[in-house]
């Protein structure tokens, strides 16, 4: 386990919370430093400093309480602060150069993803394209535009670390949790704003240029917004219930 230090001038009361299949918050003070063999994860509020228990079991389904269930993990990694591979949106594969040139979506519109049998009539990319149903199998698939949104407006986001890697434990209305990492994206052959931003495909595309929807996040907050198709992103799966 990895010692967390806090910055600043902490003066309050560490609390202890659990974050597994539930996220409980009557843990006392000695767990902290009875639980050296589990990984910690330290989150940063704006006027406190919460500690946390994660408890990785390789990739699994967590129902945080929303429409739809969420894995673990990003799609090709083993525990939740892992980026994973990085995708081109209605791609199926990693790749070491993400442009313009070498997309298989981004010079097409709508239309022609329609007719090209990439998306359904509802802007969604079909499971053939879809490179978590295609690498996980028919019952797993990227999120939708609604279905992120969802995972915004419904849960609660705090921002902070996990085993030195950053990014929002994100909380459902039933107190189960996951983790997102922020681990940036990838435009040509560079990785950008690891540790900064968190970037993570929907599978629904924008009505609008060369453009698909994504979920992005800073410290400051989550959102959902357009983003060019060639970029190379995370993607964290859901299943449905």
């Amino acid at each position: 386990m990895k010692n967390i230090r806090v910055l600043g001038s902490l003066m309050g009361v560490v609390s202890l919370i659990s974050c597994g299949d539930t996220c409980n918050s009557n843990a006392d003070l000695e767990k902290i430093t009875a639980s050296l063999s589990e990984q910690q994860c330290a989150v940063a509020n704006d006027n406190t400093v919460e500690t946390f228990n994660v408890e990785d079991e390789g990739f699994k389904v967590v129902d945080m309480g929303l429409s739809v269930r969420w894995a673990s993990c990003n799609l090709g990694a083993t525990t939740s602060e892992q980026s994973g591979n990085y995708y081109a949106w209605g791609e199926l594969n990693k790749k070491s150069n993400y442009n313009a040139n070498n997309s298989a979506t981004y010079s097409y519109s709508l239309s022609e993803l329609k007719s090209k049998k990439v998306i359904d009539s509802d802007n969604k990319l079909l499971s053939s394209k879809d490179a978590a149903s295609m690498n996980l199998g028919k019952n797993w698939r990227m999120p939708t535009r609604e279905e992120a949104e969802e995972l915004i407006k419904k849960c609660k986001w705090e921002w902070g670390l996990k085993n030195g890697v950053k990014g929002y434990k994100v909380t459902g209305p039933n107190g189960k949790c996951i983790f997102l990492p922020a681990k940036g994206y990838f435009f040509g052959s560079q990785l950008y704003d690891t540790d900064e931003t968190g970037n993570y495909w929907t599978s629904t595309g924008y009505d609008n240029g060369n453009f698909s929807y994504a979920l992005d996040f800073s410290r400051r907050r989550p959102k959902v917004a357009s983003s060019g198709r060639s970029g190379g992103r995370c993607i964290r799966p859901v299943c449905e219930k």
